[in-house]
């Protein structure tokens, strides 16, 4: 009897210890503001809510209001606005390795203890390597940064092949020229390696707004760039206007040089007329003009 409740108890650890697992492998929206989008395929974005999970490889987008956290078992990953990044997830429990490709933003990372680097955030200048830290990285259209708070983190600039480990309140900011590195309680040690390729390439000063932003299917709000033009836009042109040089009145449209007139003066040089265009011959001040009308 003793043998098969020991049974059944190990074939319930052994679901539940399945469940976690799996459950532990998807990185799960915490927190979510508005502005927050992910896409699988990189032209349809699906608003993110908090309580979803993000598909493994997604790129994940932030507007300028938009804030998210995401978590996994002990860790988390925090996106701040206007910050476009992609996160992905190899192999599995022990064997599991992530790699974050950020290409412009600030994210902010808490990443469980290991022995071996398990964690790896990819920017268009530097690559970050850890085993197990909370620290930042920030990217702009220039230049990469990091500010390590907790552990160790290998930083590399791609351009110039130089490397550093950055503890506890030490940073590193990397850009075309190099690095330059700093900290609370001193200065890391720079070493150089051959410079490499990064994995994703800078965004343009230039570039368009975050796809997150764009309405309908492709991201909860309108782009910057929609709303500005919306605004150029104003409302519907009125029914008046002129198509030509002077401004419109009375009935009818001028379509030509002169303001057209409504009711006025007839075609005689002085006299009274009935329906008229304007003053002198024809019908607006000049040459051509609306309908003229005839002595009486």
């Amino acid at each position: 009897m003793r043998i098969i409740v020991s049974t059944i108890l190990c074939l319930l650890m052994a679901c539940m210890s399945g469940t976690v697992s799996a459950t532990t492998e998807t990185w799960v929206a915490a927190r979510a503001t508005s502005q927050v989008a992910y896409t699988t395929d990189k032209e349809t974005w699906i608003p993110l809510r908090k309580g979803m999970e993000v598909p493994n490889k997604a790129w994940i987008s932030t507007g300028p209001r938009g804030r998210l956290q995401l978590v996994r078992g002990t860790e988390s990953i925090a996106f701040q606005p206007n910050t476009l990044a992609a996160v992905i997830t190899r192999g599995s429990d022990i064997n599991r390795k992530t790699e974050v490709v950020q290409q412009v933003g600030e994210i902010s990372l808490e990443i469980e203890k290991r022995q071996q680097p398990h964690t790896t955030v990819q920017t268009p200048f530097l690559a970050a390597v850890v085993k197990g830290t909370k620290f930042t990285v920030e990217v702009t259209e220039t230049d990469a940064a990091v500010a390590v708070d907790r552990g160790l983190v290998e930083v590399t600039s791609f351009g110039s092949g130089e490397r550093s480990d950055l503890g506890a309140g030490q940073g590193a900011r990397v850009d075309t020229s190099g690095m330059t590195v700093a900290g609370l309680s001193g200065k890391p040690d720079v070493t150089r390696a051959a410079p490499s390729k990064p994995a994703v390439p800078a965004r343009s000063a230039k570039g368009d707004a975050p796809k997150s932003e764009k309405a309908g299917k492709k991201g909860p709000e309108k782009s910057i760039a929609e709303k500005s033009k919306a605004d150029k836009a104003g409302g519907a042109p009125d029914k008046g206007k002129s198509t030509s040089k002077g401004d419109a009145g009375g009935k009818g449209e001028g379509k030509d040089k002169g303001n057209s007139g409504g009711k006025g003066n007839g075609r005689g040089n002085d006299s009274d007329g009935g329906k008229g265009g304007g003053h002198g011959k024809g019908g607006g001040n000049g040459k051509g003009g609306g309908k003229g009308g005839r002595d009486d």
